[in-house]
């Protein structure tokens, strides 16, 4: 199992240097912890696209908390950045992507991209089936490690 995780602040998170955690201030983010998901799948809605999700990243859970955390929510959950298996997705912002990763949630969790993703409707389970086809969906686009694809941003 996974996680989806829609991150509605990732502008201002890494303007602030929030890196390593995600958080929700409902319950939901804690008992997924509970399952020990492997892998949280991050995602935004795009300007102007409110019914659509652009894959920023898959970043490997971990328990440690960063160096620099500071909370922000109720429940967090942590994220090696340096993980060469933490990846930022560099192309996913091509209109092509974005309808397709909004076509795969919208038939996966019944209209995703049309439902609100603010709190704990931005955060989802992703059983195995569901992780499975979407790493097929997604295993040619274009990553970086994360640290790189953040430096890179800036």
């Amino acid at each position: 199992m996974d996680i989806f995780y829609h991150w509605r602040d990732f502008a201002l998170d890494m303007k602030e240097g929030r890196i390593g955690t995600l958080g929700s201030d409902g319950a939901l983010l804690e008992q997924l912890k509970e399952r020990l998901p492997r892998k949280v799948w991050t995602f935004v809605t795009p300007k102007g696209k409110k019914d659509r999700l652009q894959l920023i990243g898959s970043f490997l859970i971990t328990e440690s908390k960063p160096v620099s955390f500071v909370p922000k929510w109720k429940h967090n959950l942590f994220y090696d950045a340096a993980s060469p298996r933490s990846v930022f997705y560099t192309d996913s912002d091509s209109p092509e992507k974005i309808d397709e990763v909004s076509d795969y949630f919208n038939r996966r969790f019944n209209a995703t991209g049309k439902s609100n993703l603010h709190g704990e409707k931005g955060v989802r389970e992703m059983e195995a089936d569901v992780v499975c086809g979407f790493e097929k969906l997604v295993q040619d686009y274009a990553t970086r490690q994360l640290m790189d694809g953040l430096r890179a941003l800036r």
